[in-house]
C-alpha cells in the first residue's frame, strides 16, 4: 500500500480502485445495457494552437440564461437555451414528508432516480430538499430509526455502523439531457465531510458524467480530500458489478489558495459559489469547466488536463490486458505526448490519434457506444462507502449546524448547440 505525503498528493492505490464516483458505483440489481447506435464520426470542434482563451465573467445582475456559455461550440452554432431542464430556484419548495415534483412545470422530484436509498452510510430523504426562493437546499442530518422519516426501506443499519447514519436528499429532473449539450451549474458545497454532487446518469446506471464531486469539509481527517474536485465519467456493467473511470491524477482539480472547499464556500456564513460545467460534445468528447475556463477535455483515445500555467496531453495504455498503473504513485499511467501554453484541439486530436487505448471506455462496457445514452441530472449529498469506512462521517455537532451542513446551488442551466 502505497501512500503518498500532503503535497504530492494523498491516496493510496488500493483506495483508488474504489474510490471517487458519485452514487452509482454502488453494486445493485443489474439493469438491461440496451445496444447503442455508434456514431459515424466525432464532431471536431478545433480552437486556433497557442492562442489565447476568451476570458469571460458573469454579471450576476443578469439572468442566468444571459449570461455568456464559456464552451467550445462548432463554427456556424450558436448555443441555446433549454428552460425545461434548466431552473432559477427563484421559488419556494417546503421540506415535505413524500415524494413529490416540484418547480416549474414540475421540473424535479425530490428523490434519487430510482428506488434506492443511497450508498455507504447515506439515507435519502424526501424532507431534506427545499427551496428557499433563491437557491435549491440539501440538508444533511444524523440519521436515527427512531421516528424515520419517508422512505423507510427497513434494510439493517448500512455498514453496521451505528449511529454514524445520515440522512440527507437528492433531487432528480423530469427532464432528461442528451449530447450535445452544455450543463453548468452555480453551486456551494456542504462544509461537512459529505459529497456535494452534481451529475448525469443514464436510466440504467450504465453510464454517469460528473459535473461536480466535491468533498468540502476539512474534519475528521477529510482535509487530505478537502481541496479537490474530482472531475470523471463512467463507464458500468451491473451484472457482474464493474466500474471504468479514468485515475490518472488530473481528475483531480486544486484552486491555488484553497485548502477546503467547503470553508471557501462557507465563506464565514457569506456563502460564495462556483461555476461547475460539463460540455457533453459528443460520447467520446468531453469537456470540464470551472468558473467559466475549460480545464480538462477527454476526446476519443487522449486527454488534456490544465496543470498550472500550462496544458498536457496524454493517453493510456494497456499492459497484460489493464491500463497501465505509474508504480511510483498508484495513479493510472499517462502517456506525454505534448504540451502547450493554452488549450488546442489539435495537440489533443493528435494525442488521440497516437494512442491505441480510448480515454472513454477502454474495456468497451458500452460495446463501442461511449457515453451516447440520455442521462438524467441529480443533485445530491452523500456519505459514500469509502469515506465512512475510513471513518470520515460528520459528528453529531456538524451535521446539527444550519450554515455548514447544506448543500446550496443557485441556478442550474441548460444550452444545446444549434
Amino acid at each position: 500500500m502505497k501512500i503518498l505525503e500532503k503535497g504530492k498528493y494523498i491516496f493510496t492505490y488500493i483506495l483508488i480502485l474504489a474510490l471517487f464516483s458519485c452514487s452509482s458505483s454502488d453494486d445493485r440489481d443489474s439493469n438491461t445495457m440496451p445496444k447503442e447506435e455508434i456514431p459515424e464520426e466525432i464532431p471536431e470542434e478545433t480552437p486556433p494552437e497557442e492562442t489565447p482563451p476568451q476570458e469571460i465573467t458573469y454579471d450576476e445582475s443578469l439572468p442566468y440564461n444571459q449570461l455568456p456559455v464559456p464552451a467550445t461550440i462548432a463554427s456556424g452554432k450558436t448555443w441555446v437555451f433549454q428552460p425545461n431542464p434548466s431552473d432559477d430556484f427563484n421559488y419556494t419548495f417546503d421540506e415535505t414528508n413524500g415524494r413529490v415534483d416540484f418547480g416549474p412545470n414540475d421540473k424535479w422530484y425530490n428523490y434519487y432516480h430510482d428506488l434506492w436509498d443511497g450508498p455507504g452510510t447515506t439515507y435519502w430523504k424526501y424532507n431534506h430538499v427545499s427551496v428557499d426562493g433563491s437557491d435549491l437546499i440539501i440538508r444533511a442530518s444524523r440519521w436515527s430509526s427512531a421516528n424515520e422519516p419517508e422512505p423507510r426501506f427497513g434494510a439493517p443499519i448500512k455498514m453496521n455502523l451505528s449511529g454514524q447514519g445520515v440522512s440527507t436528499g437528492s433531487i432528480t429532473g423530469n427532464n432528461q439531457v442528451e449530447w450535445p449539450v452544455f450543463v453548468e451549474a452555480k453551486v456551494s458545497v456542504a462544509d461537512i465531510a459529505l459529497a456535494s454532487d452534481v451529475w448525469l446518469l443514464s436510466t440504467d446506471n450504465t453510464e454517469e458524467i460528473d459535473i461536480i464531486e466535491c468533498w468540502g469539509g476539512d474534519e475528521n481527517g477529510n482535509h487530505l480530500f478537502s481541496d479537490i474536485i474530482h472531475l470523471a465519467h463512467h463507464s458500468f456493467i451491473r451484472e457482474p458489478f464493474t466500474d471504468y473511470q479514468p485515475r490518472d491524477t488530473g481528475i483531480f482539480y486544486r484552486q491555488q489558495g484553497i485548502s477546503s472547499w467547503g470553508e471557501f464556500h462557507y465563506n464565514g456564513g457569506d456563502r460564495e459559489y462556483s461555476y461547475i460545467g460539463v460540455n457533453w460534445i459528443s460520447p467520446f468528447h468531453i469537456e470540464y469547466y470551472i468558473d467559466a475556463k475549460v480545464v480538462r477535455v477527454l476526446y476519443d483515445k487522449a486527454v488534456a488536463t490544465k496543470k498550472g500555467d500550462s496544458w498536457t496531453y496524454g493517453y493510456p495504455t494497456f499492459t497484460n490486458g489493464i491500463l497501465t498503473e505509474d508504480t511510483s504513485t498508484g495513479f493510472q499511467a499517462l502517456v506525454e505526448h505534448s504540451t502547450s501554453k493554452y488549450y488546442a484541439f489539435d495537440k489533443l486530436k493528435a494525442a488521440s490519434d497516437a494512442s491505441q487505448v480510448s480515454i472513454i471506455d477502454p474495456y468497451n462496457y458500452q460495446n463501442g457506444a461511449g457515453m451516447g445514452k440520455k442521462k438524467d441530472i441529480i443533485i445530491n449529498v452523500e456519505a459514500q462507502t469509502w469515506q465512512a469506512a475510513a471513518g470520515r462521517i460528520p459528528t453529531d455537532a456538524e451535521l446539527e449546524d444550519p450554515a455548514k451542513n447544506t448543500m446550496k446551488v443557485d441556478w442550474i442551466r441548460v444550452f444545446k448547440p444549434e
